[in-house]
């Protein structure tokens, strides 16, 4: 057997785990199923959309991979590829869920890779009618981007934009913002069938369209865990400092040390491919490991001025918001949510300005 550690996949969690082992003076075998520099996935919607460049949203330049890490574009699916090597962390992420729409299903994009967004860039020209499926994060920021490459966008959400967080008061001024950017909201409506020309909805009305994205959450990919052992539940099964076995380990998307569901977010991944290669050292050097501990993250969007930023708990009924904004700006409006008269939720949308102070004030 090998000293060298093998990490697969190679988004910010690997690439994070990678570094701590290069400082530790190990060589790293880093998979990626790609053929370019691991790069920064949310960035991918403005390569899309022709605002920014795929070479200018790498992580790392090559130059971080040229000594200790050997960067290899190839797939890993069995085990007994990684067989030889003393240590092992997965980082593979996590992939598009696409509904089982009924109809045309040749015609959804998904956009989570390079080639996604380059498909996509080929086909925009202003213009042309993009329909959106999905109102979360992500999708609202492909229809704002979408909107400012000139292009006509529609977006539908069956339950609440991103999710239900920002409440009834915080969504009516997002949503008033986002039709002021000529984007067409449907939420509330379902998908009844991809058709050749557009989406019919679940009243009979027909959206009609030139492209068609589907922003619709992700899983895990799990098969290659489970075929080293893991099991798997929206997510890999690791214990609480991501290990699942002797020297194997699991970070970022894929990986549910806790039971909370996986996040696809950019600090949580990082941290958890930070800590999983620290946890195989000591693992490897005898010491006690440290446990994952999920982190207090920000939920939110900024794209050019239009933002919205939520913290804490913001769902549930019994929790009692209070507006702290006069009212005065359009597109802006800042609450608090409180329970038992302390403060334990934000939602601001159209402003960041005093987040900060009000993030630390739930925190401590």
């Amino acid at each position: 057997m090998s000293d060298k550690v093998a990490i697969v996949g190679a988004g910010h969690a690997g690439v994070a785990a990678a570094a701590v082992l290069k400082a530790a003076g190990l060589a790293v075998d880093l998979f990626t199923a790609e053929d370019t520099l691991p790069y920064f996935r949310p960035r991918l919607i403005a390569v899309a959309f022709g605002q920014a460049e795929p070479d200018a949203i790498a992580i790392k330049p090559a130059s971080f991979y040229a000594d200790g890490i050997n960067l290899i574009h190839r797939t890993v699916t069995s085990p007994d590829e990684l067989k030889d090597y003393a240590g092992v962390i997965l980082t593979q992420g996590s992939v598009p869920f696409v509904p089982p729409f009924e109809g045309d299903r040749a015609r959804l994009h998904t956009l989570w890779n390079v080639q996604d967004a380059m498909r996509i860039r080929a086909e925009i020209r202003p213009g042309a009618r993009l329909t959106v499926i999905g109102g979360g994060v992500l999708g609202l920021e492909s229809a704002l981007r979408a909107a400012m490459a000139g292009l006509k966008v529609t977006v539908i959400e069956s339950f609440a934009l991103v999710g239900g967080v920002l409440g009834p008061a915080c969504s009516k001024v997002l949503e008033k913002t986002l039709e002021a950017k000529g984007i067409t909201l449907r939420v509330g409506a379902c998908v009844a069938k991809i058709e050749a020309n557009g989406i019919r909805l679940g009243d009979g009305t027909l959206v009609e369209d030139d492209l068609l994205l589907c922003s619709t959450g992700a899983r895990g990919v799990t098969a290659l865990g489970e075929a080293l052992g893991a099991k798997a539940d929206c997510g890999l099964l690791t214990n609480p400092d991501l290990s699942f076995a002797p020297m194997r380990y699991a970070a970022g998307d894929l990986a549910r040390p806790t039971e909370a569901r996986p996040v696809c977010a950019v600090r949580r991944a990082t941290a958890m491919g930070t800590l999983a290669a620290q946890n195989l050292l000591a693992e490897r050097e005898g010491r006690p490991t440290t446990p994952w501990t999920d982190p207090a993250l920000p939920l939110f969007m900024k794209v050019e001025d239009t933002e919205f930023h939520t913290f804490g708990c913001c769902r549930g009924d019994s929790l009692d918001e209070r507006r702290i904004d006069d009212g005065s700006k359009d597109g802006v409006i800042q609450t608090i949510l409180y329970s038992a008269n302390h403060p334990v939720g934000l939602r601001f949308v159209g402003t960041r300005d005093g987040f900060g102070a009000w993030e630390k004030q739930i925190l401590a």
